[in-house]
């Protein structure tokens, strides 16, 4: 019987498991670098589009987590015009990549103009809203609203990066690059900013708060969102909210919203309305547009 030619290896003095340790160090060297590599190359793929060697580019193509801080740096960097940001979650996706992220904020710094809508739930936390007053600070435009239907990042009208599956940030991403899907999603993002609400800032008095309040009710937020948005309790928000009714004269919150409007304390139309005007979201009745209704989240 023949035995099979074997690969040769020196014999080294060395405990095994220091070898078997050395070794899985090596192999797991070798995957960053090819990955590493892969990045390098589909980098190289979207320059060669921009150059105009690539004539046929899909429009619409996925992207991996890894890739995409990549991507994102490119199409940064190329693309004119805002780049407006739809911040569902702050723990998955590219924007966990701190090299990039650190990129982007002193992309921002340095006077590109970044519109970003987060969704309320980032009130919750006080650490992510000690960040989101850092990107504040560099110059960022910012947003909440109360509720968003997914998440996405429109860089000028070149590209959207998004989760191919539309409202799981969780899911793998894809690059548009489709002109009317592009401008499309431009739309959209415009029509969820006018339905937004400005990050609030800490306040040292109650001056203007009630005429807040009445606003908050106008664009359909519920009791649980303003409270969350205006750092009060709950019991705060409605104990409030009677004492409008009263001093306002109104039996029912639509009528808080009527005469808050006689009263020239709110403005007659309102971006967050079903109907055009203010009052319609008082009513507590019939459909309320997707973005404002708080989802019930699962999981």
């Amino acid at each position: 019987m023949t035995v099979p030619d074997l690969p040769s290896s020196e014999l080294i003095d060395e405990d095994p498991r220091e070898t078997i340790s050395r070794l899985i160090a090596n192999e797991e060297e070798r995957l960053r670098s090819r990955q590493s590599d892969l990045a390098t190359a589909r980098n190289a793929l979207v320059r060669l589009h921009d150059l105009g060697a690539v004539q046929a580019v899909p429009a619409i193509a996925p992207i991996t987590v890894e890739v995409a801080p990549t991507l994102l740096r490119t199409l940064l960097d190329q693309t004119h015009g805002p780049v407006r940001n739809a911040v569902m979650r702050k723990d998955v996706g590219s924007g966990t990549d701190e090299d990039w992220m650190s990129y982007n904020l002193e992309v921002v710094r340095a006077g590109k103009e970044q519109r970003t809508l987060y969704d309320d739930s980032v009130l919750d936390s006080p650490v992510l809203s000690a960040e989101i007053s850092e990107w504040a600070a560099a110059g960022e435009l910012q947003r909440v609203l109360n509720s968003m239907p997914s998440e996405f990042v429109i860089y000028g009208d070149a590209a959207v990066v998004s989760p191919a599956i539309w409202g799981d940030p969780e899911s793998e991403y894809v690059v548009v690059r489709e002109p009317m899907l592009i401008h499309l999603f431009i739309e959209f993002f415009d029509r969820l900013w006018d339905a937004g609400t400005p990050v609030p800032s800490p306040r040292g008095n109650n001056e203007g708060e009630d005429e807040h309040l009445l606003t908050l009710l106008g664009r359909g937020f519920k009791d649980e969102a303003i409270a969350r948005y205006l750092g009060w309790s709950l019991r705060t928000v409605r104990r409030r909210v009677a004492r409008l009714m009263e001093e306002l004269g109104a039996k029912t919150r639509f009528q808080l919203g009527a005469e808050a409007v006689r009263a020239g304390r709110l403005a007659t139309a309102g971006a967050g309305s079903s109907n055009g005007t203010v009052t319609a979201a008082y009513q507590g009745s019939g459909p309320v547009p997707a973005q404002l209704g708080r989802r019930e989240r699962t999981g």
